[in-house]
């Protein structure tokens, strides 16, 4: 029984699977039989230039009658009859590669954009920082072909002994780098797969390098911040004073704000260079290099001349991150110091407050008694009137014996009194 379709069966696609399954081939080689001229441009114009590339390719296309890129396409072919191009949009730049016959025998003579319209080329947006020449030959001899190049080649057998790479990294008259590959299995999708893998290695390792200078640069940022921060922390042993605490956390709070703005700064063109250089060390792994001898392969070039300024990037990213974890520490400390300080300030203050409302309750109560003798001298006094009265019409009544009698009974009701008054006062309150 054959299994129904999906519509059949009622999926719901996610929106994006169509185009995740076409990324896998959005950039598939160009097979290549020699002789063969290839060269790359790369033009680094930022992450917002996608749209000014795009609109630059499109511009060629119309000029030529070619097919145009789609309003999202970050890749397009174009086929010129005499040579052809490839435009790919990167992260942060594009890479413009051109293919084409030589009309001669000698390698080097020519290259593959010598047939493109000039005022375009003049035109493409971005600063170039990759351009790269490679030429594929059957039948060079491997000595004449190092020749060609300086004292110091680098070269290797690649896939098993399918190809030969000769090149010295160093920009010729024209300021291009120069790749001779010397294929001799003839096969085309083979052979492209090789020169994609060197033109990548040489496009990745001078994205990969663009952070070296931006290391240099905040190395010396980054010394004057440690040398403030060994200073803060030399204070910080010392002093000890709440204010001085106070102005220091401050400083601190400042010096974390400008390595945090420097981190910012150079984060991504230290992450960008870490995924290059790994671009780089997967692509010479996919070589599959082999020594011929007296020269250094692909690899060992990189080893020697690469990765030492990917470990000097390496390093001044970490040194960012211990400096800004080092000052973060040091303002804990003191925020912990301070917190410390207050709590003593407020103990003392609380400490201060109840003997204070000791005090004052020991005035209440003496102002209570005060009070309550007060209010009961007045009382007796008052009672003495209404008391004379009494004795003047009745002679055998004594008002003084009477009052003497009533006045401890009045001086126990006014103290019973303030003191019901005052116990209803803190219920209330």
């Amino acid at each position: 029984m054959t299994s129904g379709s999906a519509a059949a069966r009622g999926w719901r696609y996610h929106p994006q699977r169509d185009a995740l399954l076409a990324e896998a081939h959005a950039r598939p080689f160009t097979p290549l039989v020699g002789p063969a001229l290839v060269t790359r441009i790369a033009t680094l114009s930022g992450q917002d230039g996608e749209s000014r590339d795009r609109e630059h390719m499109t511009a060629l296309c119309r000029r030529l009658g070619q097919s145009e890129p789609g309003p999202g396409a970050r890749w397009c072919a174009l086929d010129a009859g005499s040579w052809r191009l490839r435009w790919e949009r990167h992260t942060e730049l594009s890479t413009w590669t051109f293919f084409r016959t030589p009309t001669g025998a000698t390698p080097f003579a020519e290259t593959a954009l010598d047939l493109a319209p000039e005022d375009w080329l003049a035109d493409l947006p971005g600063e170039v920082l990759v351009a790269t020449r490679l030429e594929v030959w059957a039948e060079v001899d491997e000595k004449a072909a190092a020749s060609m190049f300086g004292l110091e080649v680098v070269g290797a057998s690649l896939a098993d002994g399918a190809a030969i790479a000769l090149t010295d990294f160093r920009p010729d008259a024209q300021g291009m780098t120069r790749f001779l590959m010397l294929a001799h299995a003839g096969d085309a999708a083979l052979t492209g797969r090789l020169v994609q893998g060197l033109l990548e290695v040489e496009t990745y390792r001078l994205m990969a390098l663009l952070a070296f200078p931006v290391a240099g640069r905040t190395g010396g940022e980054l010394s004057a911040i440690e040398t403030r921060a060994a200073h803060l922390a030399h204070r910080l042993a010392e002093d000890s004073d709440p204010e001085a605490d106070r102005q220091l956390l401050d400083q601190l709070a400042g010096l974390a704000g400008e390595t945090e703005a420097l981190i910012g700064r150079t984060g991504f063109r230290f992450g960008a260079a870490a995924a290059y250089h790994g671009i780089v060390r997967e692509r010479i792994e996919m070589l599959r290099e082999d020594h011929i001898e007296g020269l250094l392969t692909l690899g060992e070039f990189m080893q020697r001349r690469l990765d030492p300024a990917m470990r000097t990037c390496d390093a001044v990213a970490e040194r960012q991150r211990a400096t800004i974890d080092r000052i973060a520490r040091m303002a804990q400390m003191l925020n912990t110091r301070v917190e410390v300080a207050a709590e003593a300030t407020s103990a003392a203050l609380l400490a201060s407050m109840d003997r204070r409302a000791g005090t004052s309750l020991k005035l209440q109560q003496a102002v209570e008694g005060f009070s309550t003798v007060a209010i009961a001298y007045y009382a007796v006094a008052l009672l003495g009137f209404p008391l004379k009265a009494i004795e003047h019409v009745w002679d055998r009544f004594d008002a003084t014996v009477a009052q003497g009698i009533l006045a401890p009974l009045i001086v126990f009701a006014v103290w019973a009194g303030l003191s019901a008054w005052r116990k209803r006062l803190e219920t209330e309150h």
